[in-house]
């Protein structure tokens, strides 16, 4: 190369158009580099709102719960296998066992759902959406049902000699009630928990009457009235001075390793209103947390009734019974 194409190399009218040359290939690097950016964060974004929160992370919701829930409203979790993870983390006060173990969503004016990996309650898909947040990987939304319930009586929650007894009726016998037993649990397979506070009937320590949480067929938690029938007759628990709605509503199911084993005897619960028959419901195995319903008739809205529930079935083998009721 000649000196003097070396000058012409090195003017600055050739200096000028490399430099709009370099600026050019960074601009199409830049333009081409930001959509791929933008890719990048957004399926960095898209990972972490579908990666699963582990146990600390549910404690970030729980400020944002607490400032959205009002008395009163029931906290669910979608998908529902995360239910164990946000009530580790967040507590009783916002998921006690009642509602955790809920019969059904029914009675609650108003819930709040907690949802992760885009999922929602099937539970809740009859109720208004009425706020909406989102907090990193949860999504709150305070949903309102339309029309709740309105239970006169709980069953549940009155099984105590203030308010109930239990008897066996072959031969007849009373179950005593015990406040101080001693609980019993049938570890992973066996039984449900027999509680501290329970009527103890004869034939040995599954013939109870007591308030316990089963599993039922899809391994959700059921708070429920545990009533194994006896060999023969019935086993019955009685509740003097309800008052009473227009129908008695509940739902009674299995343990889950007894119901998926298919080979069971049914089980037939009574309801008895004053003495007479007012439904029954039959129990078999694969029925799952089934639901019963039974109008009163001219009992409806009585202020003081007498009301008996009795559970038996033809064959009391492994017939690991729990029921829940009320009146509405």
């Amino acid at each position: 190369m000649t000196s003097a194409q070396r000058h012409e190399m090195n003017s600055p009218a050739v200096s000028a158009a490399r430099a709009r040359g370099r600026l050019h290939r960074w601009g199409l690097l830049v333009l081409l580099g930001l959509p791929a950016l933008g890719l990048s964060e957004l399926a960095a974004h898209l990972y972490s709102r579908q990666r699963t929160p582990d146990f600390d992370a549910w404690r970030e919701v729980k400020a944002p719960l607490e400032a959205m829930r009002q008395p009163g409203d029931l906290v669910v979790v979608a998908p529902a296998w995360a239910d164990p993870a946000a009530r580790r983390a967040l507590g009783d006060a916002l998921m006690p066992l009642r509602d955790a173990a809920r019969p059904d969503e029914s009675r609650y004016a108003a819930a709040v759902e907690i949802s992760v990996l885009g999922q929602r309650a099937e539970e809740l898909a009859g109720f208004r959406e009425e706020a909406r947040q989102e907090h990193g990987r949860f999504v709150l939304r305070r949903l309102v049902n339309p029309s709740p319930a309105r239970v006169v009586y709980d069953f549940v929650d009155h099984v105590a000699p203030a308010s109930a007894d239990a008897r066996v009726t072959d031969p007849p016998a009373a179950c005593r009630w015990n406040p101080r037993a001693r609980i019993a649990a049938g570890g992973l397979g066996g039984h449900p928990t027999f509680p501290a506070e329970r009527f103890e009937c004869p034939g040995g320590p599954f013939f109870n009457v007591g308030v316990t949480v089963i599993a039922d067929e899809e391994f959700r938690p059921r708070r429920c009235i545990w009533s194994h029938p006896p060999r023969d007759g019935e086993i019955v628990t009685r509740f003097r001075d309800v008052p009473l709605g227009s129908v008695i509503r509940g739902h009674a199911g299995m343990y889950w390793i007894i119901e998926r084993e298919r080979r069971g005897a049914p089980v037939t619960l009574s309801v008895r209103v004053n003495g007479e028959t007012v439904g029954e419901a039959t129990h078999h195995d694969g029925d799952g947390w089934a639901a019963f319903e039974f109008p009163l008739a001219a009992h409806a809205g009585a202020a003081k009734a007498e009301v008996e529930f009795a559970v038996r079935s033809a064959d009391y083998t492994h017939r690991h019974y729990c029921f829940e009721a009320d009146t509405r």
